[in-house]
């Protein structure tokens, strides 16, 4: 894979200014430099977690793994079936319909419950959406895990990222 330069990241209108970029990744970075990168994880995610770079069907499984991380925090049978039948999704063994029925039913648990159950949910109800949801999937994992003090999850969510990245052949 080639190196990300700082007019790939530009014309995605970021939150940096073009010198900001600069001085972060110079003439370009590899995902898995950028992944080490001192700065904040969703801005990574931000970057990285789109079809650009990742295959969309590792994006929605990724989004449903960053979802299962925190699933345990929401008891909810409806938040394990969003994540279930997303996956069954991405293997074409459900429709469409059956999909936006258990997304649906994900974000049915979101309103009935609070904090990080309700984050939990959410994660498994952007896991359900489109692989671009990725991103709001490992925000809402990370969210939930700061209700239940699990500090380890962004590092679980690097890690995870950086597997894909590596399963591709990139190297740093």
């Amino acid at each position: 894979m080639k190196k990300i330069t700082v007019r790939e990241i530009m014309k995605l209108g970021p939150c940096y200014t073009k010198e900001q970029v600069k001085a972060l990744i110079g003439e370009g970075k590899t995902p898995l430099e950028i992944l080490d990168l001192p700065i904040s994880k969703n801005d990574k995610f931000w970057l990285l977690l789109r079809s650009d770079y990742i295959p969309e069907r590792q994006l929605h499984l990724l989004a449903c793994n960053f979802a299962q991380e925190v699933a345990y925090l929401n008891p909810d049978p409806r938040v394990q079936a969003a994540i279930d039948s997303k996956r069954l999704w991405v293997d074409n063994k459900i429709t469409d319909e059956e999909l936006e029925k258990a997304a649906d039913a994900a974000y049915a648990a979101v309103r009935t419950a609070t904090d990080a159950a309700a984050c939990a949910a959410n994660a498994a109800n952007a896991a359900t959406y489109a692989a671009t949801y990725a991103a709001y999937a490992a925000t809402y994992a990370a969210y939930a895990a700061t209700y239940a003090a699990d500090v380890d999850i962004e590092t679980k969510q690097i890690e995870m990222v950086k597997q894909i990245f590596i399963d591709m052949g990139v190297t740093k």
